[in-house]
């Protein structure tokens, strides 16, 4: 009895001690907040008896700037925001943390999976429980690695095992045998000769085709998972390109190879910098490649529709993915640098859905302008617009008849189920004897006489 007492009063002070320590940073943090508004409001009172005017906001425009980090238009180079021997120690501190969790059986990989694109990704995020979650998916994709690296095995031996049974089989039969690999008469085309055939078509591209420009001065305006993001859309402009029967000849310019996003570009297409390989990649900026009079920005925040697709222009795509920055930055440049722009008729052709954003990958827009410049069609063109996007008129009248009908179920409430049965059929057939039969030539007299009188 005298323990319990003894624990119950320890516990009393432990709360009023933290309930003390707690009103204590309460009353300072009070303080600190107090004196700081007083001082700014004090200097705002002196400013404001000089002008009586309150100081306008003032914002920033990346490309309204008088002296612009290169004058041609290129993208600034991209600066670590630590330096090499304080990220060298947080990666061994992270190193670390890794290998710890992996000893007490977390879902963490190995350390050996990690890539320097990983950790470049891991430096980035603000805390403990951030870094947790992408080493939880980073553990799902080794596991998956790991169990189609076994599946690909199992494969193999049994292959082996059915080829050596084919092999048998033939040793003992003494005829022709007809098939693939074989007496045939097809001939096999491998996945080797399909890539050299679309490398040459793109090189035929190069001479003949029509020029496409994307942008990729718009890494410093992206997060990592932007970047990302924007490395495999420019890895699937290309593949879409290629694969069109009347590719484009794409050009990638204000590429400055150190940023995330063209490294991440750079693992997707470890050839994009061969000299045999039909990828055109530019440091320089469109202007200097390609005549003014010629170029076309293609900006959504422009009032100018594109109506009709010019085989003599050179269109330009901004490689930004703005799924946390939708300033007009694509507006702004190509203002600055004084081309003209467009932007595709979207509300023309299209009808939106609630709530749908009207932002198209770059993927999008390619196999869009390609399209376009084949067929010259806008609405087979912008075919390519996920049907997500737009309204469904008969969805929609679906889903309002279902609506409607859930509001009956829910209202219509029959009388019968109030009251008894026998006692409303009852009622019903008291009612219709009650009602007397219409006689027209009684009603006709009746109307007579009452007109006579």
């Amino acid at each position: 009895m005298l323990q319990s007492i003894i624990s119950a009063v320890g516990k009393i002070r432990v709360l009023e001690l933290h309930k003390a320590t707690k009103q204590l940073f309460y009353i300072r943090r009070f303080a600190t907040v107090n004196t700081s508004s007083i001082e700014n409001h004090s200097s705002v009172k002196d400013a404001s008896d000089h002008t009586n005017v309150r100081p306008p906001r003032k914002t920033v425009n990346p490309f309204s700037i008088k002296d612009p980090p290169s004058a041609d238009g290129n993208a600034a180079p991209y600066n670590p925001a630590i330096s090499s021997e304080e990220k060298e120690r947080r990666l061994k501190v992270l190193q670390l943390e890794v290998d710890i969790a992996n000893q007490e059986g977390r879902r963490v990989p190995s350390l050996n999976f990690f890539q320097k694109y990983h950790w470049e990704h891991v430096l980035t995020l603000p805390s403990k429980s951030a870094r947790m979650k992408y080493y939880g998916f980073l553990w799902q994709v080794e596991i998956k690695k790991q169990a189609k690296l076994r599946r690909k095995e199992e494969k193999a031996a049994d292959c082996q095992e059915r080829l050596e049974k084919l092999r048998e089989e033939r040793e003992q039969n003494g005829h022709i045998i007809y098939g693939l690999g074989h007496v045939s008469m097809f001939m096999r085309i491998y996945d080797s000769t399909i890539n050299h055939w679309m490398n040459h078509r793109l090189i035929r591209a190069m001479q003949y085709s029509p020029k496409m420009v994307l942008d990729c001065s718009y890494d410093q305006y992206m997060t990592q998972r932007e970047a990302e993001n924007a490395a495999k859309q420019l890895m699937l402009c290309f593949a879409e390109n290629r694969s069109h029967d009347d590719p484009f000849d794409l050009h990638y310019c204000n590429v400055n190879l150190d940023t995330p996003c063209m490294q991440s570009l750079q693992r997707y297409i470890p050839t994009m910098l061969n000299m045999d390989f039909p990828m055109n990649v530019h440091q320089k900026c469109f202007t200097e490649l390609f005549p003014k009079d010629k170029i076309v920005y293609l900006t959504p925040h422009c009032r100018t529709d594109l109506v009709e697709y010019n085989h003599d222009d050179v269109y330009i795509v901004g490689a930004m993915v703005d799924t946390v920055n939708n300033e007009p930055l694509s507006l702004a440049k190509a203002k600055k640098l004084g081309l003209r722009m467009a932007r595709l008729p979207l509300d023309r052709y299209l009808q939106w859905g609630a709530g749908s954003g009207k932002s198209l990958t770059l993927n999008q827009m390619i196999k869009i302008m390609l399209d376009v410049r084949k067929t010259g069609d806008w609405r087979k063109a912008l075919s390519h617009v996920p049907r997500r996007k737009l309204y469904d008129q008969q969805n929609e009248c679906t889903r309002g008849r279902n609506d409607l009908q859930k509001g009956a179920n829910r209202v219509n409430v029959k009388i019968g189920s109030i009251m008894e049965v026998e006692d409303f059929t009852e009622e019903v057939s008291r009612l219709r004897s009650q009602r007397k039969k219409f006689n027209v030539s009684s009603w006709g007299a009746k109307k007579k006489g009452q007109q006579g009188s």
